[in-house]
């Protein structure tokens, strides 16, 4: 599954990366045809400007509903009208064809005749060669600069035009070079706001020839964007925010599987030992009340029934025994559905402590082990329920006994507390680890005690009283270290709220 994983996130990655080259490309492409379609509308603009300076007709087309239309002068389009094989009258006059050799001594006479002329309809070769001198050829605007032949506003607003077309938002620094002057004759805002970037051609990553209907390289327009990554990660955002989300919902998912099975394994585990440690409880009492009930037989036999009241005892015990611990499974399993309910009173504290320290005390002395009894409040009144809060107080100092070596040394303390009472029990047992103590609440779990197997018990002691101290509204805190003890430390409000 992890690799699997790892494979569907590296294929996301390249997706994304693919994705993000192909749109490099794609504004690229994007790029080139704006530039390509600018350069046009310039050379257009230049040639109808200087079209309207000298007078020179445009040619018209008729169309389909019988109008007359002025058309974008181009050289093909013209060309190709000319060579029509039509009588009809064009509508351009007569013109001198002019002398190629020359055509300096032309310019210099050309709007003081021009101006004055009459267009008059005539031949089409005479006009095909005038135009192609004086537009195709710009042996007019030939040894004009550069910088007088554009407006810095037609330039931007052509480019902002012809990008937005193309769906490009992203700011771009633009400068129009000049091969004869061998410099940028015109540059806008962001391109001299960062000068020193843009100071060689070489620096913009686009560039296209301007006017290429003239004979020789005359100027280059260089065009960059230096925030492109951002702009095309901007075009992608939507489809990498989907991937990382529904990655992460899948990666998730993963984890989440894994923790439950992981979990589900650690319960079964628990559960397991919790039926051998059934299992043993139970098997040893009823091994006990079988070999007593064999004895009271042998004893009815032997006519000697005086004797066998130790046996009766014996079983009773036993039986009383195994009672208390299916007593315990039932109550936790009511605690667990929430079908228990606490039956609050007012009791005494230091009263139900003291009964409490001198139960266990009895087995503690058993072991040549002792309990001390520290109080310190002088009056200790609470709501609680009597019996469960006994319970609590009895699980604590039979967990000190049953975790402690030998001659165990356990002291019980009432402590006072803000709103409250707290109540520790502290032994010098065998202690319990960092990585146990995150555990020690879970139902069924038992403290790994290495090679000691003696210790009895189903694991679901703590568990019982985590449930009670949060029904009273509670704590309880535990410190330990391994071979050094524990001390739990519980707490009690003063009253019990209906809320909890």
């Amino acid at each position: 599954m992890s690799t699997a994983l790892a494979g569907i996130f590296g294929v996301q990655l390249y997706s994304i990366y693919t994705t993000f080259q192909l749109n490099s490309e794609l504004f690229d492409n994007n790029v080139h045809a704006a530039l390509d379609r600018v350069v046009a509308k310039l050379e257009q603009a230049e040639i109808e400007q200087t079209a309207e300076l000298y007078k020179l007709p445009k040619l018209t087309v008729d169309t389909e509903d019988g109008r007359e239309i002025s058309s974008e002068v181009e050289v093909e389009a013209i060309h190709s009208s000319l060579r029509r094989d039509t009588t009809a009258e064009m509508p351009y006059s007569s013109v001198d064809v002019v002398d190629p050799e020359n055509i300096d001594d032309m310019q210099g006479k050309f709007f003081a005749r021009e101006v004055t002329r009459t267009w008059k309809k005539g031949s089409s070769e005479a006009f095909m060669t005038h135009f192609k001198t004086y537009f195709t050829h710009h042996t007019i605007v030939q040894n004009v600069p550069i910088e007088k032949r554009l407006s810095l506003k037609l330039v931007d607003k052509l480019l902002q035009q012809e990008l937005t077309l193309k769906s490009i938002h992203a700011k771009y620094a633009y400068g129009v070079y000049s091969i004869k002057a061998d410099t940028f004759v015109l540059t806008n805002q962001l391109c001299n706001t960062h000068r020193e970037k843009y100071t060689i051609p070489r620096s913009f990553k686009y560039q296209v020839g301007l006017f290429p209907s003239a004979q020789e390289d005359v100027a280059r327009l260089f065009v960059d964007f230096p925030h492109k990554s951002a702009f095309i990660w901007q075009t992608i955002l939507a489809h990498l925010i989907l991937t990382l989300l529904f990655t992460s919902i899948v990666v998730f998912g993963f984890y989440y599987t894994i923790y439950v099975i992981l979990h589900q394994k650690k319960l079964s585990e628990m559960k397991n030992d919790f039926l051998n440690n059934m299992t043993h409880e139970f098997k040893t009492p009823i091994a006990t009340i079988s070999i007593a009930t064999d004895t009271i037989k042998s004893l009815m036999k032997s006519a000697h029934p005086e004797k066998a009241e130790r046996f009766i005892n014996i079983i009773k015990e036993e039986n009383e025994r195994m009672n208390s611990q299916v007593g315990k499974v039932l109550q936790m399993a009511r605690i667990d559905k929430r079908e228990f309910k606490l039956n609050i009173e007012a009791i005494d504290v230091i009263d139900v402590v003291q009964k409490a320290a001198d139960k266990i005390a009895l087995q503690v002395e058993q072991r040549n082990g002792s309990v001390s009894l520290d109080i310190q409040v002088a009056d200790a009144v609470i709501e609680v329920d009597e019996t469960h809060f006994t319970n609590v107080i009895t699980n604590l100092l039979d967990n000190a006994n049953k975790y402690s070596p030998e001659q165990p040394e356990i002291t019980l303390r009432v402590l006072p507390a803000s709103g409250g009472i707290k109540i520790q029990v502290e032994d010098k047992g065998l202690g319990i680890s960092k990585e146990a103590r995150k555990l020690i609440f879970d139902k069924f779990y038992r403290v790994p005690t290495g090679d000691v197997h003696d210790i009895k018990g189903f694991g679901l002691g703590l568990s019982y009283v985590k449930a009670i101290m949060t029904a009273h509204a509670g704590t309880i805190e535990v410190k330990s270290e391994p071979g050094k003890g524990s001390a739990f430390t519980v707490f009690f409000p003063f009253h019990h709220s209906e809320d909890h």
